[in-house]
């Protein structure tokens, strides 16, 4: 009875599964299926003997051994979706950490998840033959805060790794700005440490996982690539303010790193001290060439600035003297 049941349920879910439009579901059930079919078996079995006309030692043992392999397979099943939730989140992260990363996380997580079940699983069949594992635990516990206090640091940078990945605040290939001032682009995102490549000295920057998920970090790839760049120019006293506005708009338009959309804009802000001053507003769509597009449009405002005979003034003073 037992055994055609466990077939009628296999049927059914193989039916089941072959109307769905996903393949996700014919994977997991032709790797459960046999399980399940051996788990519905054995509880049939367990209830069986339980109706027997048998020793009560020899119904006892052999009940601990069907139990014992209920738990051996019952295990297996939760590895195996476990460990499947894993890759399908994992799967997520390729853009973050990089496919070579992403298998090896992968192939660590898998592994530790194992090992846990392993552990508890021993546990759990010692108990169930009368073995006290209270003595076990103890040390287990003992044996986990003394790891836990000596690699503190690297628990931290590893968790802080994991955090970072499953939050998503940035990805390979990102600009960003550290807290310390320090900026470049993410090259490798690891367990115990973030790699970035500086911008201006184009250094290797090793962060521990544990000092980005508690420091402020500006990313320019987030939520456009775009960069919004302003640039201070001030011209002297007595010169035309439309023109002036006019020649810097002009310039940042004929420099084509500039985005066109957003327009850019230019505004009086200040009359300073020695100078007229004005702040140019524009786009750039790579953090990287941000230098270098704003010497070209300084050079440029500057070269048709003197063409139109607008000065660019220095700091002077004038001082009267009083002849008595």
């Amino acid at each position: 009875m037992t055994v055609l049941f466990a077939h009628l349920a296999a049927y059914i879910a193989a039916k089941w599964a072959k109307r769905t439009v996903t393949q996700l579901d014919d994977i997991i059930l032709s790797k459960i299926k046999t399980p399940v079919y051996y788990l519905i078996l054995l509880a049939g079995v367990t209830l069986a003997i339980s109706f027997l006309p048998l020793p009560a030692s020899f119904k006892t043992a052999l009940s601990k051994i069907i139990a014992s392999i209920i738990l051996i397979v019952s295990c297996y099943l939760v590895a195996f979706f476990l460990n499947l939730l894993i890759k399908t989140w994992l799967s997520r992260t390729k853009e973050v950490i990089g496919k070579s990363r992403q298998k090896d996380l992968m192939a660590v997580s898998r592994k530790i998840l194992n090992f846990i079940i392993f552990i508890l699983l021993i546990i759990f069949i010692l108990s169930l033959w009368g073995v006290k594992v209270t003595a076990l635990v103890a040390s287990l516990g003992i044996a986990g805060i003394v790891i836990g206090l000596a690699l503190q640091t690297t628990l931290a940078n590893i968790f802080g790794g994991i955090a970072l990945i499953a939050d998503g605040s940035f990805k390979i290939g990102d600009f960003i700005q550290l807290e310390t001032g320090e900026a470049g682009e993410i090259i490798d995102v690891g367990l115990r440490s973030t790699r970035i490549k500086s911008f201006d000295e184009g250094n290797e920057i090793i962060v521990p996982n544990s000092n980005l998920m508690n420091s402020k970090i500006i990313n320019y790839g987030r939520p456009e690539v775009f960069l919004k760049k302003r640039v201070k120019i001030g011209v002297a006293y007595g010169s035309d303010v439309g023109k002036v506005k006019q020649i810097l708009l002009n310039c940042a338009k004929e420099i084509g790193e500039i985005l066109k959309n957003p327009p850019p804009e230019v505004y009086f802000t200040e009359m300073a001290d020695f100078s007229l001053n004005f702040e140019v507003v524009f786009w750039i769509n790579n953090y990287k060439h941000r230098l270098r597009v704003q010497d070209k449009f300084v050079s440029l405002s500057y070269e048709k600035l003197q063409l139109q005979g607008i000065q660019i003034p220095f700091p002077t003073r004038t001082i009267y003297i009083n002849k008595k």
